[in-house]
């Protein structure tokens, strides 16, 4: 027969387990507090050694955006007071789109593409995504307007005063974007956008009293497949050539080159679905 064990040894048993578990819920707790000791010390020493541009925003470094977004905005002609602001929002909302690391690039378009100016702008981590927290959109649109705010409303004051131009390069500025070494195939995810009234006209190729066809454009032809492509089709009063067929023509020109899905219209979520993208006028 077995003997039995004293009150004193079960309680000392008991005491031993408790100090036990005690030690092992010390360890955990103090396990996580250094875990997130080094991941706001390796944050740090990330925001220390990522030099970052005053100008745009951008990393300091040569490595490709994992997105990128050109908007090809039309000064060959004015923009109303009602399409300014139209452009604002759908430069804005592009930005607002674009993920963490990704870049930003607003050209005008002009008589001579060699003088065409950028505006560049990053989107950066505002830190609020930090252990699940949601971002801040107000911080984002801060960011926004320290990086290309100024810029952007000087260009669109500029594009309201300047005047009419003798020439409209579409296609040439387009291939010239197309050409640039930061919208290549390396980049994961590439959007092109035009807001324009896509009246074509050059020393080279015109639709004004003529018939453009897509073969005569081959020699500046890019392959772009994948990249969305969206135009935001400004009409203009008394432009005979603007309508339907004028559209198709441009629709089949990007569809023709390889574009992962082309839209064309007025719309400011054009080709969107607003239940996939965070509007730019969120708030907290």
């Amino acid at each position: 027969m077995k003997r039995p064990y004293s009150r004193t040894y079960s309680q000392s048993r008991r005491r031993q387990q408790e100090r036990s578990r005690d030690r092992r819920g010390w360890l955990l707790i103090a396990s996580s507090v250094v875990a997130l000791v080094l991941l706001a010390g390796f944050g740090v020493a990330a925001s220390r050694t990522t030099a970052i541009s005053p100008e745009t925003g951008c990393p300091k470094t040569h490595r490709m955006p994992t997105a990128h977004t050109i908007v090809l905005l039309d000064e060959t002609d004015r923009l109303s007071p009602t399409e300014v602001r139209y452009a604002q929002t759908v430069i804005a909302d592009e930005y607002h789109w674009l993920p963490v690391g990704g870049r930003l690039t607003v050209r005008n378009i002009v008589a001579d593409p060699s003088i065409s100016t950028d505006i560049v702008i990053c989107r950066m981590d505002d830190g609020s995504k930090i252990l699940g927290l949601m971002k801040n959109p107000r911080q984002v649109q801060k960011q926004f307007e320290k990086y290309a705010g100024s810029k952007l409303k000087k260009l669109l004051k500029e594009i309201s005063d300047a005047p009419v131009q003798e020439y409209s390069p579409i296609v040439e500025t387009v291939t010239d974007t197309l050409d640039q070494p930061d919208f290549g195939r390396s980049v994961e995810e590439r959007r092109l956008i035009l807001i324009s009234d896509m009246a074509q006209h050059s020393t080279e190729f015109t639709q004004y009293g003529a018939s453009l066809r897509a073969k005569d454009l081959e020699e500046f032809n890019r392959d772009i497949e994948g990249v969305s492509v969206r135009i935001h089709y400004i009409s203009r009063r008394g432009l005979s050539l603007q309508g339907a067929r004028h559209k198709a023509f441009w629709k089949g020109y990007f569809t023709g080159m390889g574009a992962q899905d082309v839209h064309i219209g007025h719309d400011p979520l054009l080709g969107e679905d607003p239940t996939k993208r965070e509007v730019w006028n969120e708030t907290d």
